[in-house]
């Protein structure tokens, strides 16, 4: 009996109306009907604290229960279950890793200059950045330029460019790497 009674308050609304009596509208996430929430005078502060407790217990087992569904996720995605041992907690890594500053600084510099000219410079509408890389006389990119639009956007027609640059983000030349509707995945997979 009481497992029903408690099913029934955390499916009912936590309001009070004016008889004193619980509103019977079935509640929604946050524990209130369509027509309450917390700030309607009618609610009982009791009722608020309870249901809040409630609620932020709730989001913590189910936030446990993602993390530990994610990391399970990701083994299997990898082909491989880990060991305990094999998992490496983030907050445990060495943060003095080394990096070249310079060199991101370079790829973020290419990816600026070749976004805000590549539509201008192909003539057609910039899509996207697929790739930069550098080279022995600068630095590669291959953005995507929309060719054609169509309805649906899946049936869009999509240029692939490579636009050569200098090592100082200087574009010297593009050229066209193929064409393909938006939609079709396979060639890329």
């Amino acid at each position: 009996m009481a497992d029903v009674e408690t099913q029934q308050s955390a499916t009912q609304c936590q309001a009070l109306t004016e008889d004193g009596e619980r509103c019977s509208r079935p509640a929604q996430d946050d524990g209130f009907c369509y027509q309450h929430d917390e700030s309607d005078p009618t609610v009982s502060d009791s009722q608020t604290v309870e249901g809040e407790q409630e609620q932020v217990e709730d989001e913590q087992r189910t936030q446990e229960a993602d993390e530990a569904d994610e990391s399970q996720s990701q083994s299997r995605d990898l082909g491989v279950d880990m060991t305990a041992e094999e998992k490496t907690d983030p907050e445990s890594v060495d943060a003095d890793v080394e990096t070249d500053h310079d060199e991101i600084a370079g790829v973020l510099t290419v990816r600026q200059t070749v976004q805000s000219t590549a539509g201008e410079l192909i003539g057609r509408e910039f899509d996207a950045v697929s790739e930069i890389a550098p080279t022995d006389d600068g630095w590669r990119a291959v953005v995507e330029v929309v060719e054609r639009r169509a309805v649906p956007d899946t049936q869009d027609i999509i240029g692939r460019y490579e636009i050569e640059l200098d090592d100082d983000a200087t574009v010297h030349g593009y050229r066209r790497l193929d064409r393909y509707r938006r939609g079709d995945t396979g060639t890329f997979e």
